[in-house]
């Protein structure tokens, strides 16, 4: 029985000591990430120890290599009570208890683009048993701030992006963008002379900001910011034509211009999907029709004066994913300024091309004093062979353009038609009797006016006796009538002329009007067409006579020879 226990004692230690050799040990934190120069990490290895027991363990530590953009790769440096560099290698020896180690990391940040990660892992090992290993994930991401993450005082609480256009993560040329980014201070004391700044990097690191469009600036200063408060930058843009198609990365940054960036910085927010960038995907503009566009026009001199010639300048660009070859023209349309302008840009027009276009007319003297609307369309995809454009633009652009000043009167142009004729009454007009006209005044225009009535250049032949009614109040459209009695002179003869006057508010109008003037016809006058009739046909009153004359023969034969026969 004592066999079996001591066998069984045995078997229970040989089982513990077993336990010991592969029990793991720990590192904290699990994850590390870098994001500036001066970052510094700091590892808690702790090995695994038994109770009322000491035992001593050596581990290596083994870093990633991580190459940098400009392909030099990151070195790393480790530092510790009991961390000793051994032939390049970084080891922990003869540790019985907690381990802090601190790890720097030599990087160019100039050469990690911002917007990518770039990852590896920190390996520590037991050196006795290999199966006890750890792998520590490390990343480094290239901050917006220009010397890492700094201080804690403030924070980037809440970044809203905002596309007018469509989706607020996916951008086309020309989409109206919004960016509101709101700034805490977490501190215990008032910070100055807080600066929020934005970027927009492409996939080649570079910095595109400055190329966005109606930016008032990219850095907005907040001013002083209290503890416990919070403030707001807004910022509004439209993406650049020439935005290609990709992935882009939106970054924001807060800091004191006070204490300086090198002091107090932060770039990163929860709610960027990256935590220091948020990913935008950039898309070409695909319907045809919206292709190419005319932008950025500018009018000079605005306003304009009468006279005055207007230059206009404007950029035509391509925001589509097609090319057009040989040509591009663009056209300027005003109908009341007599507008029908082109100019043709005579090269091929690719993904992202802009050209300049100017136009340029003069401004006549009489134009109305108001503000036109020039209007501008692009045509594109140009057949050669037909000489023709295929396509042209769905969107009409505009610009307005006021016109003022050094205009002439504008001349008052005829709103009336006059028409007259004879009243039955006197169908033709005779010397030395009265005649009567039938006068019509229509409106043409389109406000109702008052028409006066008057009678010229007939005092070489008539009188005027009476214009009844003399004044007319006619609405638009419409029409009323008048009489004009004249008093022929005697001795006039042939055709005769006068004018009808009518005169109203802004205007003139004159009608002339041919009269026939015959004398008074004579008694004997009457009997002449009689006299024309039977000189026209003398011949058949002739027969008729004869045939008369026969008839009366032989009546006077017959009752000569009826009187003897009766007498006997």
């Amino acid at each position: 029985m004592k066999t079996k226990t001591v066998l069984t004692l045995l078997l229970l230690a040989l089982l513990m000591s077993s336990v010991l050799v592969f029990a793991a040990h720990s590192v904290i934190p699990s994850t590390a990430k870098f994001s500036g120069p001066s970052d510094e990490i700091t590892i808690t290895l702790r090995p695994p120890q038994p109770a009322n027991e000491t035992l001593t363990y050596t581990y290596t530590v083994d870093f990633p290599t991580i190459i940098m953009d400009n392909t030099v790769p990151i070195t790393f440096t480790a530092s510790g009570t009991n961390v000793v560099l051994q032939n390049n290698k970084y080891i922990v020896e003869d540790i019985t208890t907690t381990e802090i180690i601190k790890i720097k990391a030599n990087v160019d940040y100039n050469e990690i683009s911002i917007g990518k990660t770039y990852t590896g892992n920190i390996v520590v090992k037991n050196i006795i048993n290999t199966q006890d290993t750890l792998n520590v994930p490390i990343s480094f991401s290239s901050s917006f701030c220009e010397e890492g993450e700094k201080g804690t005082d403030l924070e980037i609480t809440e970044i809203e992006i905002s596309n007018s256009d469509g989706e607020d993560d996916e951008w086309s040329p020309l989409d109206q963008i919004e960016v509101k980014v709101e700034v805490s201070n977490e501190g215990d004391e008032r910070v100055k002379d807080v600066t929020v700044e934005i970027g927009i990097y492409n996939a080649e690191g570079k910095n595109i900001i400055r190329d966005v469009e109606n930016l008032d600036d990219e850095q907005v200063d907040l001013g002083n910011i209290d503890d416990g408060d919070e403030e707001t930058a807004t910022f509004t843009f439209n993406v650049p034509s020439d935005f290609e198609s990709g992935d882009y990365n939106l970054v924001v940054k807060v800091f004191s211009d006070d204490l300086g960036e090198d002091v107090m910085c932060t770039s990163e927010s929860s709610d960027l999907d990256n935590d220091f960038y948020q990913t935008i995907t950039g898309e070409r503009e695909s319907e045809e029709e919206k292709h190419v566009i005319f932008q950025d026009i500018k009018v000079t001199p605005s306003p304009a004066q009468c006279g005055d010639r207007i230059q206009i300048s404007g950029e035509a660009a391509n925001i589509g994913d097609e090319e057009y070859e040989d040509q591009v023209k663009v056209t300027l349309v005003n109908k009341e300024l007599g507008l029908n302008l082109e100019q043709v840009i005579r090269e091929d027009f690719d993904e992202g091309d802009s050209e300049l276009v100017d136009f340029e007319f003069d401004v006549p003297m009489n134009t109305k004093e108001k503000v036109y609307v020039l209007e501008f369309k692009t045509h594109y995809d140009y057949d050669k062979n037909d000489d023709e454009y295929d396509i042209t633009s769905e969107d009409s652009f505009t610009q307005s353009v006021r016109v003022e000043g050094g205009c002439e009167a504008e001349q008052p142009t005829n709103n009336v038609i006059i028409s007259a004729e004879l009243d039955e009454e006197t169908p033709e007009a005779v010397a030395g009797k009265q005649v009567l006209i039938n006068v019509n005044v229509r409106n043409t225009g389109t406000n109702e006016s008052t028409f006066t009535i008057g009678v010229s250049n007939n005092e070489d032949w008539s009188q005027v006796v009476s214009i009844n009614p003399q004044t007319l109040s006619i609405g638009p459209g419409q029409s009323k009538d008048a009489v004009i009695i004249l008093e022929v002179n005697e001795d006039v003869e042939g055709d005769q002329e006068f004018s009808i006057v009518t005169t109203y508010e802004g205007g003139r109008k004159e009608q002339r009007v041919s009269v026939p003037v015959s004398q008074e016809p004579q008694q004997t006058d009457q009997l002449s067409p009689v006299l024309e009739h039977i000189r026209d046909n003398w011949f058949i009153y002739l027969i008729i006579l004869v045939n008369i004359i026969l008839i009366i023969a032989i009546i006077l034969v017959i009752r000569s020879m009826v009187s003897p026969a009766h007498a006997m």
